[in-house]
């Protein structure tokens, strides 16, 4: 009997703990950044947000680092008309490697890291590579550095997709 009630008291506690796991995925503070799985990016790319950009980085990508800027001054620009962009690094073993990039960007958008676990969920071998959403559909799946125009021409149109 008291074999089955622990059981069912650890089966409890895993669904709790999953639970929180999952709400704390979408919710990204300023500069701080915090861990993210699979299941907790597709909620976030199947949510309503338009529109959504989610970069997908590692701290020693070139161009990964070129960007982080531009996106900066374009969520600035634009958080008003709607825009979200998540960064997501999938670096190995632990966040500080973009935290410290994190910081001495000053981004404040939100940057999450989902190591290789999502990764390997989302079958990523080049960086930057980017999911464009609108909606809860991803519109477009990229590879590789966009320059500062090439980023904020996307941006105009997915906000004017959206507003249509």
């Amino acid at each position: 009997m008291k074999t089955i009630q622990k059981t069912v008291l650890l089966a409890c506690i895993l669904f709790l703990l999953a639970g929180f796991w999952g709400a704390k995925d979408i919710e990204a503070s300023d500069n701080e950044v915090v861990p993210v799985d699979a299941a907790g990016l597709e909620k976030l790319i199947e949510s309503d947000i338009c529109p959504l950009i989610i970069t997908f980085v590692t701290a020693r990508c070139r161009a990964c680092r070129e960007e982080m800027p531009v996106y900066q001054e374009m969520y600035e620009q634009y958080k008003e008309k709607g825009l979200e962009i998540y960064m997501v690094s999938i670096d190995f073993a632990y966040p500080q490697h973009i935290q410290n990039l994190v910081d001495r960007l000053n981004l404040t958008y939100p940057v999450f890291w989902g190591g290789d676990e999502v990764m390997h969920a989302y079958d990523i071998s080049l960086v930057p590579y980017k999911k464009l959403a609108m909606n809860g559909e991803v519109v477009e799946t990229a590879v590789g550095g966009w320059s500062a125009r090439e980023i904020e021409q996307k941006v105009l149109e997915l906000i004017e997709a959206c507003q249509q």
